[in-house]
């Protein structure tokens, strides 16, 4: 009679213990959907006990420009006058030039050709998705840091595939770091090229399906929405809500996910694409976009930002590649968004996919171009020849 009790003690805790485990779901990391439409309106559930600091954010309000941070789960403010940014330095220990915001506010052309040539040492990464410290240790081990964060690649270019934001909890950190890289490798006659991925689109677009917790609560504690940390009245969103989607640099084409060859039947150009981002789906809804046939067909499964062939579909063949690459007049096509363990070279190096898993924070590579050759650039600094 114990015996029959005690199995029947286990079988239903046994029974208790399955209707826990279903009601706990996780995001599947590769089958992201590309157009359901999510605002923020819900709540951090698990992050609320944690003490965060985050920051710094600057917002121009009513002629003012603020600068606002988290600091242990509270809102600091700061309002700047006759240009004095030294709470950034003290804060967050890096320099900020005034004459940035002039710069930002000021420069409301976008070049949407992205075309460059004579480019001999260039590094790409792709998929940063919020892990600061790996892309900090890549960035140092590949002598384009030094050890105070600043730039050493002289007249390099550093290449930064799409995809900073979600998942991961340093974004904030990383936006800045990459910011000032890209002031300070203008001085020194080198180029940070950022490109917008499917996240940064999520987020300026309000969809924040993969923010990482710490921002859901970030945006709570300065009573807005994420989404609102990075618009337009933001000195970050200005900056970010004018990178292209598409970059051209010597015989290399540069995308976040791929060209399919669906964009050249359309006969779209490079060009277009990054004036159709820029001007009608950056900050639109998704209504907006799927009402419109070839903006729909940009942020869908065919579009620069989205697309998988190249990894995924059994049937893409070289054919298919070469087309692409002679509609472009390029020999390699550089792209991120579909993770791989390492980089990868697919059809004898005419296309490398670069999304190396850094979302997890405990690996990534870069991609490495010197002296007409191409290296995988491991972590631990290692040299690996594609």
């Amino acid at each position: 009679m114990k015996y029959l009790i005690k199995k029947l003690i286990n079988s239903i805790i046994g029974f208790l213990i399955i209707l826990v485990s279903l009601s706990f779901h996780s995001f599947d990391l590769k089958n992201e959907t590309v157009d359901p439409e999510l605002t923020e309106n819900f709540e951090s559930r698990y992050f609320n006990r944690k003490n965060i600091t985050d920051g710094p954010y600057i917002f121009y309000e009513n002629d003012e420009i603020l600068v606002k941070w988290i600091y242990r789960n509270r809102m600091v403010e700061k309002n700047i006058r006759g240009n004095n940014f030294k709470v950034i330095k003290r804060k967050f220990g890096f320099d900020f030039n005034p004459d940035w915001i002039d710069q930002c506010n000021n420069n409301d052309s976008i070049n949407y050709i992205q075309d460059f040539s004579g480019v001999e040492n260039l590094i790409a990464i792709s998929d940063v998705h919020g892990q600061y410290h790996t892309l900090v240790k890549l960035l140092k081990e590949h002598h384009v840091i030094d050890e105070n964060f600043n730039w050493v690649f002289g007249k390099g270019h550093l290449v930064i595939l799409g995809d900073v934001f979600d998942r991961g909890p340093n974004v904030t950190e990383a936006l800045w770091l990459i910011f000032r890289l890209e002031q300070q490798a203008k001085k020194s006659g080198g180029m940070v090229h950022v490109l917008l991925g499917n996240h940064e689109l999520m987020v300026l677009n309000n969809d924040i399906r993969y923010i990482h917790e710490k921002y859901i609560t970030t945006a709570q504690l300065m009573t807005t929405t994420y989404t609102q940390l990075y618009s337009e009245n933001t000195f970050l969103g200005k900056w970010l809500q004018k990178k292209p989607v598409i970059v051209t640099i010597n015989d290399m084409l540069f995308v976040h996910a791929g060209i399919s060859v669906e964009f050249i039947i359309n006969g779209f150009t490079t060009t277009q694409a990054n004036k159709l981002f820029a001007e009608n789906i950056v900050r639109q809804s998704w209504k907006t976009i799927l009402e419109n046939p070839t903006l729909s067909f940009m942020m869908g499964n065919k579009g620069p930002v989205w697309y998988r062939g190249y990894f995924e579909d059994p049937n893409f063949t070289e054919h298919q590649v070469d087309r692409i690459l002679q509609y472009f007049d390029i020999n390699h096509i550089i792209a991120g968004h579909t993770s791989m363990p390492n980089i990868v070279s697919l059809f004898y190096g005419k296309i490398f996919g670069i999304d190396s898993n850094i979302k997890f924070g405990d690996y990534g590579e870069v991609l490495i171009y010197k002296n007409g050759e191409y290296y995988r650039g491991t972590v631990n600094g290692t040299l690996i020849k594609l």
